[in-house]
């Protein structure tokens, strides 16, 4: 038997200044905004770490990842766990900041609207930008994400230093 997919339950993530769609099964959790344990080098994407059950998680700004200016952070900022995406990957989980809480969102045909990746220069970590409504919003290219997230941790996780 075909069975027709008619929408995928999504999550809509605020960020500054753009929004992520993410599958639903993407997020693992959401906590409230904490301090990050800071890194001495690395890209500016690259917010610094977090401990999170028991693990050293990257944090990152997926604003500049895709290719915006860096959030300048505010007093509704969350931060998202990502799951991985990739079967046996030593990054089972990574986290991003947000400007607010996701929400669910019911991406079917009729609420997605065109497609914009002609009308911008996005990186490969986009996947897609589509209009939704009045607001645009960025769909990742999660594994290629995760792929870039991973590589750099695995450089720079142990310039980790607690800044209390």
């Amino acid at each position: 038997m075909n069975a027709v997919v008619e929408s995928v339950r999504s999550l809509w993530v605020p960020l500054e200044g753009i929004n992520l769609l993410l599958p639903n099964v993407a997020i693992a959790e959401v906590i409230n905004y904490q301090p990050v344990d800071m890194i001495q080098s690395g890209p500016d994407w690259l917010l610094g770490g977090l401990r999170w059950r028991d693990q050293q998680l990257p944090i990152i700004s997926m604003e500049r990842l895709c290719g915006f200016s860096l959030p300048q952070g505010g007093g509704r900022a969350r931060i998202s766990i990502l799951n991985s995406v990739q079967a046996g990957t030593e990054l089972p989980f990574y986290a991003m900041v947000t400007s607010g809480i996701p929400r669910l969102f019911n991406a079917d045909e009729e609420a997605l609207g065109p497609s914009l990746m002609a009308t911008g220069n996005f990186p490969e970590t986009v996947a897609d930008c589509v209009q939704i409504g009045s607001e645009q919003a960025l769909v990742p290219n999660l594994a290629v994400v995760q792929t870039v997230v991973s590589e750099v941790w695995k450089g720079v996780s142990g310039q980790l230093s607690d800044e209390d």
